[in-house]
This record gives C-alpha cells, sequence and structure tokens, in this order.
C-alpha cells in the first residue's frame, strides 16, 4: 500500500470515529449536560474498539493502525503554525485586559508549580518519573489537547516517551474538571447572587448541547478572497498554511546546519515563528488582504479536532495504567490550585463582573477558551458582561510566558537540570505576577472567607437572586 493510500485511510477510520462522536453527543443526554467535544468522544471511541481494548479479547476490532499515532504530531504544526498568521493587534490593554492576563499568568504560573512540587515529591516513591512529568499539568489544564500534543511531541523528541500519552491525559482531566466544577459552581455563585445578570442558571439551548447548529441560525465560516474558477478560496488559505510549513521545514533545517543541540527546538515552534513572519511579510507588502483569518480559524479547527481524536485513540493504556497513581495524585492537587488561583485572584483583583470573568479565566485555565466561553454563556447568555473580554485577552496575551514552557522547558527537564532551577525559574516568575497583582489591581477590602462562606460584606451584583438560595 503506497503512502498516499495510507493517509487516505486513515483519514476515513478518523472521520468514521468523529461521526461516532457527533452522534454519542447529539443522543447521549449526559454526555450533553457535560459538553463533551465530539473529537474527544471520537477519540475514545477508537481507543475502546481498538486494537488496545476490544483487541485484546476479540480477533475483530476497530482498525486504529499505528500510522493514526502519527497524525497529531503533525497536525500539531498546523494548528500553532498559525497562531499569529492573519492576526492583528485589537489594541485593546486597558484595566480589565490587564488584570485578566494577570490572573491568568498566576494560575499558569501555579499549575506548574504545583506540578513540579507534586513530581519532586513522588520522585521519592517512583524513581523512574522523570521532572519532565511536573511540566504535564500546564500543558494539559493551561494548553488543552493541542499545546499537551505539542509539548508531549517534544518530550518524546526530547527522550520521555510516554510523554504525549501523560500530556494527553492531563488535557483530558483538565477539561473534563474545568465543564464538571465549573456547573457546579455556577450553579453555587448564581444562588448566592454572584452573577450580575441572572438570578439563576440560563438553560442552555437544547442545540449546543448536542452540537448541532439548527439550519435558520448556521453561518458562514469564513469569506471567499478568490473567485472559484480562478483558485478555490478554501485552497488559497491552504496554500498559505503550506508555504509556512516549508518555511518551518527550510527553518528548523537551519538550525540543526548551525548546532545541533539546536535539533530539541521542535517543529511546531519552528511552524510559529515563521507563520508570524511571514504574516509580518504579507502586510509590509500590502497583501495582508489576502488572508481570510475566519477561514485560517477553521482550518485550525478541523486539524485540531482530528488531532484530539487521532491522539486519544491511540493513547497507550500500559503508559496510563503505569502513571495512574502519580496522574491522579497531581490532577487533584492542580485542580485545586486552579480553583484556588482564578477565584480567589479573580475576587481580589476584577473591578467588575468579577463572578462571570473569574468563570472564563477558569474555564480557559482548565483546558481551551471555549470551555471559558462555554461557562461564562451559562451566566452571560448573550456576553453582556466584560467576561468574554476578559477571556479573550487573556488566552491572546499569555504567549510571552507560556510559550518558552512549551518550547524549551520538556528539552531543559530531560537534559538532566535541577529539578530546583526548573522550580526557581517557575517560582521567580509566579512572584512577579504576585507583585503586579498586588501593585496594580489589589481590592484590599474584599475577604475571600466571605465569599466562601456565603456572608460577604462586598455589594453583591444580582442581589435579587439571593431568593434563589431558598429554593
Amino acid at each position: 500500500m503506497s503512502e498516499i493510500q495510507v493517509v487516505l485511510y486513515d483519514l476515513g477510520y478518523l472521520s468514521i470515529l468523529l461521526l461516532m462522536g457527533v452522534f454519542l453527543r447529539k443522543n447521549i443526554k449526559g454526555i450533553q449536560n457535560l459538553y463533551i467535544p465530539a473529537s474527544l468522544l471520537g477519540g475514545f471511541c477508537g481507543l475502546i474498539l481498538g486494537p488496545q481494548v476490544l483487541g485484546s479479547v476479540s480477533p475483530v476490532c476497530f482498525p486504529v493502525t499505528s500510522t493514526i499515532g502519527k497524525w497529531s504530531g503533525v497536525l500539531v504544526n498546523i494548528v500553532l503554525g498559525v497562531s499569529f498568521f492573519g492576526t492583528k493587534p485589537s489594541g485593546k490593554f486597558g484595566r480589565t485586559a490587564l488584570s485578566a492576563v494577570t490572573v491568568g499568568g498566576i494560575a499558569h504560573q501555579m499549575q506548574v508549580v504545583c506540578g513540579l512540587i507534586c513530581a519532586m515529591v513522588l520522585m521519592t516513591v517512583y524513581t523512574d518519573l522523570p521532572i519532565a512529568f511536573g511540566l504535564t499539568p500546564v500543558f494539559g489544564f493551561h494548553g488543552g489537547h493541542g499545546t499537551a500534543n505539542s509539548a508531549g511531541a517534544a518530550l518524546e523528541q526530547a527522550g520521555w516517551v510516554d510523554g504525549s500519552t501523560v500530556c494527553n491525559t492531563m488535557a483530558t482531566a483538565g477539561l473534563l474538571s474545568g465543564i464538571i466544577i465549573g456547573m457546579i459552581i455556577i450553579n453555587i455563585g448564581v444562588r448566592r447572587g454572584y452573577a450580575k445578570l441572572v438570578s439563576k442558571p440560563a438553560a442552555v439551548p437544547q442545540s449546543v448541547k448536542e452540537g448541532i447548529v439548527p439550519e435558520n441560525e448556521r453561518t458562514s465560516i469564513g469569506k471567499g478572497v478568490t473567485y472559484s474558477d480562478a483558485l478555490d478560496p478554501l485552497a488559497l488559505q491552504l496554500a498559505f498554511i503550506g508555504v509556512i510549513l516549508i518555511m518551518a521545514k527550510e527553518l528548523s533545517a537551519g538550525l540543526i546546519a548551525l548546532h545541533p543541540i539546536l535539533k530539541n527546538v521542535p517543529m511546531f515552534a519552528c511552524a510559529m515563528i515563521c507563520g508570524a513572519v511571514l504574516n509580518f511579510i504579507m502586510k509590509k507588502l500590502g497583501l495582508s488582504h489576502y488572508i481570510d483569518r475566519p477561514t485560517i480559524n477553521r482550518i485550525a479547527g478541523v486539524a485540531l479536532d482530528f488531532l484530539v481524536c487521532s491522539a486519544i485513540a491511540t493513547l497507550s493504556v500500559k503508559v496510563f495504567a503505569a502513571y495512574l497513581v502519580p496522574m491522579l495524585v497531581t490532577i487533584v492537587v492542580v485542580i485545586l490550585a486552579n480553583l484556588f488561583a482564578n477565584f480567589y485572584f479573580g475576587w481580589k483583583l476584577f473591578d467588575d463582573d468579577w463572578f462571570e470573568r473569574t468563570l472564563g479565566s477558569y474555564g480557559l485555565e482548565s483546558g481551551v477558551l471555549a470551555t471559558g466561553l462555554m461557562l461564562l454563556r451559562v451566566v452571560d447568555p448573550k456576553f453582556e458582561t466584560t467576561g468574554q473580554e476578559s477571556a479573550a485577552a487573556s488566552a491572546a496575551l499569555c504567549y510571552p510566558w507560556s510559550l518558552p514552557y512549551i518550547m524549551f522547558m520538556p528539552a531543559l527537564a530531560m537534559s538532566g537540570a535541577s529539578p530546583m532551577l526548573l522550580l526557581g525559574i517557575s517560582v521567580a516568575l509566579l512572584v512577579v505576577f504576585l507583585v503586579v497583582a498586588r501593585v496594580f489591581f489589589w481590592h484590599s477590602d474584599r475577604k475571600f472567607s466571605d465569599i466562601l462562606s456565603g456572608t460577604s460584606t462586598a455589594p453583591v451584583q444580582n442581589p435579587e437572586a439571593l431568593g434563589e438560595l431558598s429554593k
């Protein structure tokens, strides 16, 4: 079988798994209430029905081939390579955005610090556990499956072959905890009057739960830049992405030629740099109007869905079992740290709409921006508060500290660097964020204990909703 045939057949198998995920999301109420993405469901179908689980007891199973496991490592270059391609500076760097970025930075660093501390403690019992294990929570919780796959690939390249499975498990735990715990907090917070616009959790439309947009509400996913008789509009945007990938390939080869140690710079990092460079060049040449960012986003979304499905379907069950206890311990600690970082500092730093903004931040720091917006939709159905702006700003402006962890920390951690060095760097950056929070955004008159007990003396955002607490 030729290589192109293998790719086409793999595409077909992954497509079937994605359709299985769509079917499950559409028809099973429990799954709808958890808002689990179809790509994740499809991946679990592939894992359960594939050779690792069903295949271990049956001669017939779903053909999850070995080549499907390679898809995530390739597709992540597309997902991250277009991060800056076609984007335009918003210019909105006011107090709302900067305070959101500060809370996001604190949450990011607390995930790193808690992860590293857990790893250092667990290494005394599990002597084969690498210190890089302590970085996997932030790759999964803060970054979601896209970052988890890119960091996992970097860890594998640096010598930890189990890194990808652990990262993807962390990402799945982050996503599920963000949704489930987030919904619990929403019900408690709304009944205590902390939501600004609603007196009870808003009824999310059934179509949103099912994941299928009604026909009369469907919108275009992008705009055509070219006429189809000249070049299909989608082909044009794909061509730009192809150029970015080729530039990344040449950049990677050039770095290795400069010094062999630069082979540790992952391909996705080269793709991100090249995407930003190509965006800059096209802007300077007056060609940026040929880029349709909504279409680029959809291409990246397609790549991410196939990436997640392929990564979950090929998770190593043996590796999962081997790291089960360390992962469970670390996940519990990081979930608690994530809750504290977002809700304590959100309460202390955010001026207005603190509950809505904190929910968006918590969802974002538990996976992706979509999780934060999903939680926000329940208490702010029309996005009338500053919650959406706050979460979007945090997601867009986190790169200066999150990217170095993805690009360089896996290789540094696997190179034999001292665990105390990694922890020291992370604690120092956490202290910087804490100082910024204290100096510029701190509300010293707010007591977090009052929020926990429901006896806050600070003005609640929706006093009328207090009556719901007794119902």
